[in-house]
């Protein structure tokens, strides 16, 4: 995969971008060769783009500069590249040998790779970090510093679960919205361990709509229960919002109506008190 040096430069150029460093032990685990071959593989690469990287002494690794994210890439393949070479599946892509399988939509949601890079610094070195932020009810940029601990693709956009230490709570914040990321000093003000929601499972019980047509209702059993009468997923609480939107799913069967909505959850009371508008 990596014999040829455009393959190699272009795998680091990936790694360097969506990670926001390199490291000789990092790319020994992930390539599986020895010390001197990587330490010269990175050696070849900082002699290509010497303006990429810096060297962090206490890391002991290069960190991208940002002279490196401002060259152009394709982000949402690269995105899937990067996640594949340290084994998370981004999108399902189309087969490349044959080509009858396809993702058939672009993806408009892929993030920032500086953004993406520094939060997950931010949760590997449990630190906070500060951004500038949008929000609905804020459109304006305006800074927020969080304790991130998780990034999770819900639905169609990227988020990161973090401590807000405005708001003092766990809330979810789109990577999209995000831009101006700064790693600081500061130890994270909370963990994973402390976010109730997120460590908080639901069972998500679905039925058919009950408004469809008895043979509607025997179909979609069929597309989505394998012939049963439901179907029970489980969800973090932090996430069961997402989760419900992304399958269009009727929260409310008297208002919510086919062919809109085609599933409903039959157990909205249990998970009421954990539903936000999305």
């Amino acid at each position: 995969m990596i014999n040829e040096p455009i393959q190699r430069s272009e795998l680091l150029k990936t790694l360097l971008l969506w990670g926001g460093r390199l490291g000789n032990a990092r790319l020994r685990e992930l390539l599986g060769m020895k010390v001197t071959r990587v330490s010269q593989i990175m050696s070849e690469f900082h002699s290509e783009h010497p303006n990429w990287m810096e060297w962090n002494s206490v890391a002991r690794s290069y960190r991208a500069t940002p002279a490196a994210y401002r060259t152009k890439i394709d982000t949402s393949s690269s995105l899937d590249r990067y996640l594949s070479l340290v084994g998370i599946s981004h999108t399902q892509n189309e087969s490349s040998s044959q080509q009858t399988i396809w993702n058939a939509f672009p993806d408009i949601s892929t993030p920032v790779p500086r953004v993406f890079a520094q939060i997950s610094e931010a949760i590997e070195l449990s630190r906070c970090i500060q951004i500038n932020y949008r929000s609905m009810s804020n459109p304006r940029p305006h800074r927020r510093e969080i304790s991130p601990h998780s990034i999770v693709r819900a639905g169609r956009r990227w988020h990161v679960r973090a401590f807000c230490s405005t708001r003092q709570e766990f809330r979810d914040f789109a990577l999209g919205r995000i831009d101006s990321p700064k790693l600081l000093a500061t130890p994270a003000a909370r963990s994973a361990d402390d976010d109730h929601p997120w460590n908080t499972q639901l069972q998500v019980r679905l039925i058919a709509h009950p408004r469809l047509s008895q043979a509607q209702q025997e179909m979609i059993r069929f597309e989505y229960f394998s012939g049963t009468a439901a179907r029970v997923e489980r969800c973090r609480a932090a996430m069961v919002s997402y989760f419900i939107q992304d399958l269009r799913a009727a929260t409310d069967t008297s208002k919510q109506l086919p062919p809109e909505f085609q599933l409903a959850v039959e157990n909205m009371e249990d998970l009421r008190q954990w539903i936000f508008t999305v």
